[in-house]
């Protein structure tokens, strides 16, 4: 599939008004191909409806990292975000060898990442190698507001 259009809808965990409301996605020319996001930053509650209003959604978490395709029948259902929640590194149940790092990979001192053998790569093999100071401000960042890219075909 050639997809050819991306969305990014933006949430900010104190602004109530962040949210997205009940909707289809229906504009498109061809409803037969899928819809694809992935979550980034805090969790959110995704409601999965079905054809009408008038039947009960699916509450289901999406974490950062969660990937859902929209496909077949799923592709013409409601479906919103009605509630961000706070990041919370003590209940996340993904396994991790360092706590101290949850949302970024391993860094070695000097600030490189760390490749499989634990060994720093150099910045020439990286390119741009982002500092602590910056990746700390995106954790801080990414904890408080939820993205969702999702990319379709229009």
């Amino acid at each position: 599939i050639d997809f050819n259009m991306a969305i990014c809808n933006f949430y900010h965990l104190q602004r109530p008004s962040d949210r997205l409301g009940g909707h289809q996605d229906n504009v498109e020319s061809n409803l037969s191909l899928p819809l694809v996001t992935i979550s980034l930053g805090a969790p959110g509650v995704f409601l999965l409806g079905r054809e009408s209003r008038e039947e009960l959604p699916t509450a289901i978490l999406l974490k950062a990292g969660d990937c859902m395709v929209l496909s077949g029948k799923s592709r013409g259902y409601f479906h919103g975000i009605p509630t961000i929640l706070e990041y919370d590194d003590d209940n996340d149940d993904i396994s991790h060898e360092s706590e101290e790092n949850l949302l970024f990979p391993e860094l070695s001192d000097e600030g490189l990442l760390v490749n499989n053998k634990g060994d720093a790569a150099s910045e020439d093999d990286l390119g741009y190698v982002p500092t602590q100071v910056e990746l700390k401000f995106a954790e801080a960042f990414l904890s408080t507001v939820r993205m969702n890219m999702s990319i379709r075909q229009v």
